[in-house]
């Protein structure tokens, strides 16, 4: 999830619907959820930077970063660019561990 945002940054991904979405919806509920995503994933800018940008705890950064993040591939698994849950590995049935 992470590197598919990143390589959006860097224009190397076919995740920019998905970003778009994720930033449009942002936009209007959560600016510093929208923020984040741009300053952390879009542009590359160091976490320490972030946080220091956008006058918030490291906390409440990480609490954002794992709701932008989730945001982010809800979109992302509704437009098909997530493997199926049929493509996850399994474990083995009970008694051939």
């Amino acid at each position: 999830m992470r590197a598919e945002l990143r390589a959006c940054g860097q224009g190397k991904s076919d995740w920019a619907g998905v970003i778009a979405l994720a930033m449009d919806y942002y936009e209007a509920e959560d600016p510093v959820c929208r923020r984040l995503l741009e300053l952390r994933y879009l542009d590359g800018m160091p976490e320490e930077r972030v946080v220091a940008k956008l006058h918030i705890g490291r906390t409440t950064y990480y609490h954002k970063e794992l709701e932008a993040l989730s945001t982010v591939a809800v979109y992302a698994a509704a437009a098909g660019l997530l493997p199926s849950q049929s493509a996850a590995p399994t474990a083995p049935p009970k008694g051939q561990r």
